[in-house]
């Protein structure tokens, strides 16, 4: 798995949940942080955006991304 499927198949169900854990709609989210409700939409898509853009969210959720490195056999 390449980073661009880690990012549509991992994160971007995880950044979609978060949202709504916190009972935010896309236009609260860009409304109180530096990213466009556009943005904020491609990444929730798992668009192949910058990963700074991804981890502005994630910090603006007060969450951190590990990433492990696990054995595969």
């Amino acid at each position: 798995m390449n980073l661009k499927q880690l990012m549509r198949t991992q994160i971007a169900p995880q950044l979609i949940a978060i949202r709504k854990q916190k009972g935010l709609s896309l236009q609260d989210v860009a409304l109180q942080s530096p990213l466009s409700m556009n943005m904020i939409a491609l990444m929730e898509q798992g668009a192949p955006l910058s990963a700074r853009h991804y981890l502005r969210l994630i910090k603006f959720y007060d969450k951190k991304l590990e990433i492990k490195i696990i054995n595969l056999s």
